[in-house]
């Protein structure tokens, strides 16, 4: 992948582009709170990643829920809502699918660490890019031990903010 941007933004969507205070505002409004890609995104949080990509021109790798849904599916949701920065790829599932099927998910994430960071660690490996430049930013902790200096915690109620858009300039541009 020599063409790959050296710089990624791991995101979830949920708790930080999706916030809890813009979903309560909408619904205040009595305004529609999802199209048909899901929730509506906070403007705010959308224009502080927005900084950070143009600060930093990373490539966004989604680490969300919403992954599920497809790489296609997040270009277009990407595409049709004209969000910042450029979705090149999701993080793979860490185990089989008969396997989620049968299992409590959260004693097995608690036992297996965090599954993100296990997903994150993989697709960094699977990729070759073991000396990236990234961030993660997400509003549960997910992260492995050692991902702990490339980790930025959101608070679901206000999603990406301008502080938390400021450290993940500085991690991808030491």
């Amino acid at each position: 992948m020599s063409n790959l941007n050296k710089k990624i933004i791991f995101l979830d969507f949920d708790g930080v582009l999706n916030t809890e205070h813009y979903q309560g505002l909408l619904q205040f409004q009595g305004k529609p709170w999802q199209d048909e890609h899901g929730a509506y995104f906070d403007p705010n949080a959308i224009k502080q990643l927005e900084r950070i990509i143009d600060a930093t021109d990373a490539h966004i790798v989604v680490e969300s829920s919403w992954k599920y849904l497809g790489l296609d599916a997040m270009k277009e949701l990407w595409n049709v809502r004209n969000l910042p920065g450029r979705i090149i790829d999701i993080t793979p599932s860490t185990t089989s699918d008969e396997y989620l099927l049968n299992v409590v998910l959260d004693d097995f994430c608690n036992k297996m660490h965090h599954c993100k960071g296990l997903e994150i660690s993989s697709w960094l490996s699977e990729k070759g890019l073991p000396n990236t430049r990234y961030v993660i930013i997400d509003d549960e902790y997910v992260v492995l031990d050692s991902q702990l200096s490339n980790f930025i915690l959101t608070i679901p109620y206000e999603g990406l903010t301008e502080e938390q858009a400021n450290k993940a300039i500085s991690i991808l541009n030491e």
